[in-house]
């Protein structure tokens, strides 16, 4: 009856000890296959709150980066506009320059100079008033422009003289183009590009706070797994045996 008595007890702690293993089972392949050590408040409620708290903060940091990531891209877009402004108020400038050297120049000459000036102009006043981006103009002054590019006017190389006082209208509107260049390209590099590199510092660092904190350490993981695997298919073996000592169950799980 003592045998018997003690062969019970022993099963029962088998079983208990069957029931926690598998327990701790499914807890670690929760977590090696999520790869995350909190899957539930039951496993850290602290660790979770805290964790939920930096996600979404990081969620926060995405949507701001993505923010910044356009207006840099509005910007770079704009940039590359008034370059281009600037290309042409280049050419423009050589064919003023030519057309101002009136001991050389023919009558059909000066006419050619005055064609390509012409064209120039009207491919410039449409390049200022047709640029946008995303579906808004940026060049002409309203509301969301980057800048105020004022249109070419009175660009005359008919004669040497009106071609001189040209060279100095294409001058000041390439005083204004490069103005506009320094305030777009300062904006971009020194606002935008500093903040984002601030929010993406800002993001890596609560990243891997959130990581070291809620992440699974695989091998610590597979660890256990493998050593729960064992003690569950030991404690198996051991429930299929009926006459066990309390004492003998505890010397085997070490516990």
């Amino acid at each position: 009856m003592h045998i018997g008595t003690n062969s019970f007890l022993s099963s029962n702690m088998i079983s208990v000890a069957i029931k926690r293993n598998f327990a701790d089972l499914d807890q670690a392949l929760a977590r090696l296959s999520s790869g995350r050590r909190i899957n539930s408040a039951a496993d850290d409620p602290a660790g979770l709150i805290i964790s939920e708290r930096l996600r979404g903060r990081i969620g926060s940091l995405n949507r701001e980066i993505e923010n910044v990531q356009m207006s840099i891209g509005k910007y770079e877009t704009v940039g590359h506009q008034i370059m281009d402004l600037r290309s042409q108020l280049n050419e423009m400038r050589s064919l003023a320059v030519g057309a101002a050297n009136g001991a050389f120049n023919s009558e059909d000459t000066q006419r050619a100079y005055q064609d390509a000036a012409d064209s120039l102009v009207a491919n410039y006043n449409r390049a200022v008033a047709n640029a946008e981006y995303n579906g808004r103009h940026t060049l002409d002054g309203s509301e969301g422009a980057l800048a105020n590019i004022a249109s070419l006017t009175d660009i005359d190389l008919s004669n040497p003289e009106m071609a001189a006082e040209t060279i100095d209208r294409i001058d000041a509107a390439a005083r204004e183009i490069d103005a506009a260049m320094m305030d777009v390209g300062s904006t971009q590099k020194f606002d935008l590009e500093s903040q984002l590199s601030s929010l993406m510092i800002e993001r890596q660092n609560l990243v891997a706070a959130e990581s070291q904190l809620a992440d699974t350490d695989y091998a610590q993981e597979y660890a256990n797994y493998i050593g729960t695997l064992i003690r569950t298919k030991a404690s198996v073996a051991l429930l299929s045996h009926s006459f066990l000592t309390g004492q003998s169950v505890l010397d085997l799980f070490g516990r």
